[in-house]
């Protein structure tokens, strides 16, 4: 083989392999990306934080990131943020004039059932304990095999 052609081999190659690297990189739009699928105790949250849903019914079981301060404002809330397996988060608002107290701390898993309204942090669930009207569907806290409504 000439000097020549093998040069001309060599600059095609590179060129090739520069072209397949550029393309790759730059075009991740058309890549398959892999689908997460949310696990089955948490896919109601996970599927109205998507769609941006409010004034929705969800069960939820998940561990507790962070326990907050009560909101002492008007009805004084228990507030706590349970993290979710596609990293978000969605704050529990639980009204501790309706229902006990929950004894949670970092890393308890509970079992949460109330009303979802999406906000850009992730949501919240709220009304979280027995209805105090016909017109709205009760909610409830799981948690160490205590029920809380």
């Amino acid at each position: 083989m000439s000097l020549r052609a093998l040069k001309t081999m060599i600059v095609s190659l590179i060129g090739s392999a520069a072209f397949v690297a550029f393309t790759v990189s730059g075009c991740n739009d058309t890549l398959q990306r892999p689908h997460f699928a949310a696990p089955p105790q948490e896919a109601e949250v996970i599927a109205a934080q998507e769609q941006r849903a409010s004034h929705v019914e969800v069960t939820v079981t998940a561990p507790v990131k962070r326990v907050l301060s009560d909101d002492t404002e008007g009805t004084p809330h228990e507030r706590f943020l349970l993290i979710l397996a596609n990293g978000t988060t969605v704050l529990v608002a639980h009204n501790t004039s309706e229902a006990g107290r929950v004894p949670l701390s970092e890393g308890s898993v509970v079992t949460v059932h109330g009303e979802y309204i999406w906000n850009n942090r992730g949501g919240v669930i709220h009304w979280t304990h027995h209805s105090d009207n016909g017109r709205h569907e009760g909610g409830f806290i799981d948690f160490q095999g205590q029920h809380y409504q």
